[in-house]
């Protein structure tokens, strides 16, 4: 992280410049509404059926905004070269209906003591119990393979994840993955894994959507239960496991402007919604499509917009990325995928702003929230420092992990998060076109020009920790 002296940062804000007097002219861009009308038109077709991650309808709208960032003239930046899009795989969901773990005549409770792992596949199979400790042998030289390896072929391998010391979740779940691999490659027919230290390996173990399961039973068994066998050396085990997994590969898009800096920020809204489900108010409990037209068409419309004015911005000095994520709905998916590569780091990115429903200006209020203020020290003083005529900022200190700016701050990176707050069609069929308040999404785009300017005129923008209690308070302030 580069170091910034505060009071630096502080002088910089003092000076108001003509961006504020623009903010306050009368906002009658008549052709920048008309386009993110079209936007979200499009993108709230009955055709495409809600958007839902993994399904026809999100493809269709991925590739509209794919075509979208090509006329806009973003550089693609996706999974492959000349591609926006960047898939992922997402198992989703992933039911664990039976699990069982028996070690000589040890019984251990399902979930209360053990679960099945993302990486485990179903199965049932009882044989030998061999302890490789954190790879490495811990029996005499026969019961050694070639090459001093434990022989684990036809065997359950107990093995210790604990010892990598890098903090980062990414390298600690590939790390895990390759000793498990290694195992399963040398034929062992399970996996039971245990974490010796006292450091958490749950975040990494359960509820990924991107881990491609083995071709065994793979189970974690927590750090209290496991002290019931911790001086078996050899035994008789049985493990089953019963799952059933739906397994899709949703894409986010994402185009870029190159500027060649060493400074990135992001810039993100998710496209996807629930696709077709019951609705979660009224008596009608049929399956209905949500075209989810705040949620987040709006914020894409926004994210689309920005990037036009971004194309055509010549002062701009940052690289700045523009990320479509999918999957939100889904748990963050498609955002988290963004952020397990290595490059997506403090080091790296100045800051991610996030859109979310940002089409129902007037639903709370003429107010605007910005989640994440506590993020940096800077953000207090950039977001009074704009004008912004039409509309009240509700600044939030904290930033709970409900959309896609929170892959992002577990990473160190400062967020704001914005958003023209919840309502009444808030998921479900009623969230439709005709509720956008589309000159309100323009006064916002105008305000997030000025920020992003205001933002690059900084030395830099440090990170701050947000504090449980800040987010915690946060979904107060946010669902009140």
């Amino acid at each position: 992280m580069v170091k910034v002296n505060l009071a630096i940062l502080l002088f910089s804000l003092c000076f108001i410049w003509d961006a504020n007097v623009k903010a306050q002219q009368i906002i009658s861009d008549s052709t920048a509404q008309a386009r993110m009308y079209h936007d979200v038109f499009i993108l709230t077709a009955d055709s495409l059926n809600g958007r839902e991650a993994g399904k026809v309808g999100e493809r269709m709208a991925s590739d509209y905004i794919s075509k979208q960032m090509i006329q806009i003239g973003l550089l693609p930046k996706g999974e492959h070269e000349g591609s926006y899009l960047s898939e992922f795989r997402m198992n989703y969901p992933v039911i664990y209906k039976k699990a069982k773990l028996r070690v000589n005549n040890i019984d251990f409770k399902h979930i209360e003591e053990f679960g099945a792992t993302d990486l485990s596949s179903p199965g049932e199979v009882t044989a030998p119990l061999i302890n490789i400790g954190k790879g490495i042998s811990v029996f005499p030289e026969e019961s050694q393979g070639e090459n001093g390896q434990s022989d684990v072929s036809g065997k359950i391998v107990l093995m210790d994840i604990s010892g990598i010391k890098d903090e980062d979740n990414n390298a600690l779940l590939a790390d895990i993955i390759s000793r498990v691999t290694l195992v399963v490659q040398q034929g062992a027919v399970g996996v039971i894994l245990h974490n010796s230290s006292r450091k958490t390996s749950e975040d990494v173990l359960f509820g990924s959507p991107f881990t491609e399961s083995m071709k065994v039973p793979v189970v974690y068994l927590a750090r209290l239960p496991f002290n019931k066998i911790r001086k078996i050396k050899t035994g008789t085990c049985t493990l089953s496991v019963e799952v059933d997994r739906t397994v899709s590969k949703p894409a986010n898009v994402v185009g870029w402007i190159d500027k060649k800096s060493d400074k990135t920020v992001v810039i993100g809204a998710h496209y996807d919604h629930v696709g077709i489900t019951k609705s979660r108010t009224g008596n009608d409990k049929s399956l209905q499509i949500h075209n989810g037209a705040d949620d987040n068409a709006s914020g894409t419309a926004a994210l689309l917009e920005l990037a036009r004015w971004a194309v055509k911005n010549g002062n701009l000095k940052y690289n700045y990325i523009f990320a479509a994520f999918s999957a939100e709905e889904k748990g963050l998916f498609g955002s988290k995928a963004f952020c397990s590569h290595p490059w997506v780091n403090n080091n790296n990115i100045v800051y991610m702003l996030n859109m979310d429903m940002v089409g129902r200006l007037g639903c709370q209020g003429d107010t605007i929230s910005a989640l994440g203020v506590a993020s940096s020290v800077v953000w207090n003083q950039i977001l009074d420092s704009i004008k912004h005529p039409g509309f009240s900022i509700k600044k939030i200190n904290g930033a709970p992990a409900f959309s896609d700016h929170a892959p992002f701050l577990k990473k160190g990176i400062p967020v704001l998060y914005f958003t023209s707050g919840l309502h009444p069609q808030y998921h479900t069929p009623q969230d439709d076109i005709e509720l956008i308040n589309f000159n309100g999404m323009l006064e916002l785009e105008y305000y997030l020009r000025n920020f992003i300017l205001m933002a690059e005129s900084l030395p830099g923008i440090p990170f701050q920790k947000v504090h449980t209690l800040q987010n915690v308070k946060a979904y107060i302030q946010t669902f009140k």
